[in-house]
């Protein structure tokens, strides 16, 4: 009979797995060892994330200006090191090419995300907010996960997208990023040079990134292969990203369109009647 460690090992393909946190033959492993999408789990742990999230944003809020000049530093620096962290643990047994690169979307989101903090650099900012609510929100709710909180890739995956699409939060919610139609640019010429560079890498080293590479349905998510055959699903992949980033950026555009058109509907129905109008009998 195999153990549940047996389980985690064979889901590695015989690599090295994801450093146990409890003895293999305990009940609370056995238990606890996978992650089952839309399980109970599931919704526990994302609510804790939002609730997380929306701790970090009022925390924000009741600081005052310098306070949160301190706070988005700490946050960028935090992020940073976590991001370094997580990427020598999952590589402590030496970097498979194929898988062990940083190169998925919330890879890279996770460096963006801490450099916008750090700098407020406008295409950081604009990047971040499109690749987190867009791209990163798929993370939440259909992640691709198998790992339960017996292993350290539960916690890791969590909290990387976690701390992403809080960032995302605390730059709209407490620093005032507001998007338009230019930032969307920005974030798609970003995701131009990612395809550009992730493409050609998923071709020659047989991998995943991006969920653009051309593998056998058995070996990537569920939701990416009902997509179809690639190349098509590739396509289809980059079409969905540009129809999300646009979607993200239309609620700032009709509120625009709201405040605009305000101000002419008040001017209309407080202007004086025309000089010479006769009066109704």
């Amino acid at each position: 009979m195999s153990t549940a460690g047996d389980k985690v090992a064979e889901l590695f393909h015989g690599k090295a797995p994801p450093l146990n946190m409890f003895a293999a033959d305990s009940n609370w492993f056995a238990a606890s060892d996978r992650f089952v999408p839309y399980s109970a789990l599931h919704l526990v742990t994302v609510c804790i994330c939002l609730l997380s999230i929306v701790a970090l944003a009022a925390l924000g809020r009741a600081c005052d200006g310098r306070g949160q000049t301190a706070l988005r530093r700490l946050l960028g620096l935090f992020g940073l090191l976590y991001w370094l962290s997580y990427n020598v643990w999952w590589n402590r047994n030496g970097i498979d090419v194929a898988s062990g690169l940083p190169l998925q979307i919330c890879d890279c989101n996770g460096v963006i995300a801490p450099l916008a903090m750090l700098t407020l650099n406008r295409s950081l900012r604009a990047t971040l907010y499109f690749w987190a609510f867009a791209l990163t929100t798929q993370a939440f709710i259909q992640p691709a996960l198998q790992f339960g909180p017996a292993t350290p890739l539960f916690w890791w995956f969590w909290a990387q997208h976690t701390i992403i699409l809080g960032y995302a939060v605390f730059d709209v919610a407490v620093l005032g990023f507001r998007p338009d139609w230019r930032d969307c640019g920005r974030a798609c010429v970003a995701g131009a040079i990612y395809l550009a560079t992730v493409l050609p890498l998923d071709l020659w080293l047989d991998a995943d990134y991006g969920y653009l590479g051309d593998l056998p349905a058995t070996q990537i998510p569920p939701f990416v292969a009902a997509l179809g055959p690639w190349p098509l699903r590739a396509v289809i992949v980059v079409g969905l990203a540009g129809l999300a980033f646009a979607v993200t950026e239309l609620p700032w555009q009709m509120a625009r369109n709201r405040a605009v058109a305000r101000p002419r509907r008040a001017a209309l129905t407080s202007a004086p009647p025309c000089v010479g109008a006769r009066s109704a009998p």
